[in-house]
């Protein structure tokens, strides 16, 4: 039997149901060169985070991102850290079996590692964002409350009951009450199959692909605001000097900082690091996962293939979601990324056009005095 679910529960079932006299055998090890590559992409992600958490923190203003996106996104990352938390745990206690058929490897904490730190800086970023949100955006206070409130809300139903489970015997059956099993424990079981069949797909496709079309049509906004800017800029330096003294600005004289700008490199960048990353979590072996050489040999009838919508099913639920969540996230952050450079570009082209439009007059004006003066 091959061990290849990415959830510790159905290990675990199979290392109390396979308690015999056989040996207990180590979980595979990765070549070195790949394990070396994936603590590169470790550091990687995590300093990917950096320059965006540095332009909120400097320009004290998160105008321009999506709450929806960042809420979505976190969201995404509260559910690997659950699942990833949850397998660990499994594998702790099945590991304590005297024919265990699997342990936790090194690999397993890495892996755990950089969803954490995934995990800690989105939320820091997050906490920036709402922090530093525009003080004229309409319900400005009910749309943070509304935000924390639903972030608050999922965390009941993922980390806290979690937290709660693996700290504390609060979640014991009564004729068990101190130190059971995690099985045993009614909670969690249920809270797998709710989060695997019902939130996993909500919180991991549908939400993170809404919030790239969120943050895209607030970039476009972003973008259409500025311009209405200019325009009303313009219109009060081609009126007389007089008059526009007389008449306050509708605007104050600081443009707002264009963060979507600011960022543009730094999503590019990290949407290259996140989709290396979701290429390695295809090579990365699921926790546990393990051949062990005193199987059954397979049958000698052959199987039926099965259609490969169920095979990617169960590969997606088990141990694929996370190649396709980060690969969801670098092309979203790409798409952002070349978005704002573009829309950057035609701006300075613009903007580069007006300022020869109004210079041309002045030059044609120098010419003719030239021309003037020459001919006397």
């Amino acid at each position: 039997m091959s061990f290849r679910g990415g959830r510790g529960q159905f290990l675990y079932i199979a290392a109390c149901w396979r308690q015999s006299e056989r040996p207990k055998t180590t979980s595979v090890q990765m070549p070195k060169p790949l394990t070396s590559q994936i603590w590169i992409i470790l550091a990687l992600t995590w300093a990917s985070f950096v320059p965006q958490i540095k332009h909120v923190w400097q320009t004290k203003d998160s105008r321009g991102i999506s709450t929806a996106y960042l809420l979505f996104n976190l969201l995404c990352i509260t559910e690997h850290v659950f699942f990833h938390s949850l397998d660990i745990a499994y594998l702790w206690d099945v590991s304590k079996f005297p024919s265990a058929p699997v342990s936790v490897s090194p690999l397993d904490w890495v892996n755990l590692a950089q969803v954490l730190g995934d995990w800690v800086l989105s939320n820091i970023l997050f906490a920036l964002c709402l922090s530093y949100s525009p003080l004229t955006r309409p319900h400005r206070r009910l749309r943070t409350l509304l935000v924390l409130a639903l972030y608050c809300f999922f965390l009941l139903f993922t980390l806290v009951p979690l937290i709660l489970d693996l700290t504390t015997d609060v979640f014991c059956p009564p004729n068990h009450p101190h130190d059971c099993l995690l099985p045993e424990r009614d909670v969690v079981p249920f809270l797998r199959g709710v989060h695997c069949y019902f939130l996993l797909p909500l919180t991991t496709v549908i939400l993170p692909v809404l919030g790239i079309f969120k943050q895209v049509q607030r970039q476009r906004r972003q973008l259409q605001q500025g311009q209405r800017r200019r325009q009303q800029q313009q219109q009060q330096q081609e009126e007389p000097r007089e008059q526009a003294m007389m008449i306050p600005p509708s605007h104050p004289p600081t443009t707002p900082t264009d963060l979507n700008r600011l960022l543009a490199r730094s999503r590019l960048f990290q949407a290259a690091i996140f989709a290396l990353s979701a290429i390695l979590w295809i090579f990365r072996l699921p926790p546990g996962q393990q051949e062990r050489e005193d199987d059954p040999p397979p049958p000698d009838a052959p199987l039926l293939p099965r259609p490969w919508l169920l095979v990617f099913l169960h590969w997606w639920m088990f141990m694929g979601y996370m190649t396709v969540d980060e690969a969801i996230f670098a092309i979203g952050q790409g798409v952002l990324g070349y978005l704002a450079l573009r829309k950057a570009a035609e701006a300075d082209g613009r903007s580069e056009s007006e300022e020869e439009a109004e210079r041309r007059p002045l030059l044609v004006a120098a010419e003719e005095r030239s021309t003037y003066e020459s001919a006397s």
